[in-house]
């Protein structure tokens, strides 16, 4: 068989297509993007007027997000104990999400907690997670928020964020990392087959338009310039 040789004219014409179908679809998703109305600066510059007349106070605000493998069974039993620690140091749940798939319970939730009780809560909830199973991860931040002082106290809450799991009795960690990476894997093999079906006829339309400017258009315009002088 022989091998098809391509001139150097052809393969700039070629990666001039490449490069002009990447630019494309760059650009298309940059102004596709979703523009800030109008008047938003006047607003926040409104917001920042009527904050300067009141007192400012610094508060503390505490994000931690808390993940955690139960043993087959224990889910709904470690839920219903961390709605009652919830009530117990005063906070709340307002978002509970749960999944059954394949006899096993997974889900999250968000505890909104005074900030004045999350380092206790937070050890009362390590040690429920600890005793039906345990925990893979817990991390903290602390930001620092300036609140308007107008003469009522309003508590302030901070947002803890669960995540449970049951593993199935036997269960090799090894499966358990290959379940979790199959989505990721599947998502970015999608990605790749959108790519190639967008970049692939972009870059032969490309392709076109620049032979077409190469020997077409600039040889004709030649031509004429030459024809005239």
């Amino acid at each position: 068989m022989r091998r098809l040789k391509l001139s150097k004219k052809t393969m700039i014409e070629v990666a001039s297509a490449v490069v002009m179908a990447i630019v494309l679809l760059v650009w298309a998703a940059y102004f596709s993007q979703p523009r800030p109305e109008e008047g938003t600066f006047s607003l926040l510059s409104s917001e920042s007027a009527t904050s300067q007349r009141n007192y400012l106070s610094t508060q503390q605000v505490i994000s931690e997000n808390v993940q955690g493998e139960l043993n087959s069974g224990s889910f709904e039993v470690v839920v219903q104990s961390l709605k009652n620690l919830t009530d117990y140091y005063d906070g709340k749940m307002p978002y509970l999400n749960m999944l059954y798939e394949n006899d096993l319970w997974h889900g999250d939730m968000n505890c909104k907690i005074p900030t004045e009780n999350v380092t206790t809560f937070t050890f009362d909830v390590r040690q429920l997670i600890s005793a039906h199973g345990k925990v893979t991860h817990i991390s903290i931040s602390v930001t620092e928020t300036e609140t308007n002082q107008t003469g009522q106290d309003e508590q302030q809450l901070s947002t803890i964020t669960i995540g449970l799991k049951e593993i199935a009795e036997g269960s090799s960690p090894i499966m358990n990392q290959i379940g979790i990476a199959v989505p990721y894997l599947v998502t970015s093999l999608v990605w790749v087959a959108e790519g190639l079906i967008i970049i692939v006829p972009l870059s032969f339309v490309c392709l076109g338009i620049v032979m077409l400017v190469n020997r077409g258009i600039i040889p004709a315009w030649k031509k004429q310039f030459r024809s005239k002088t």
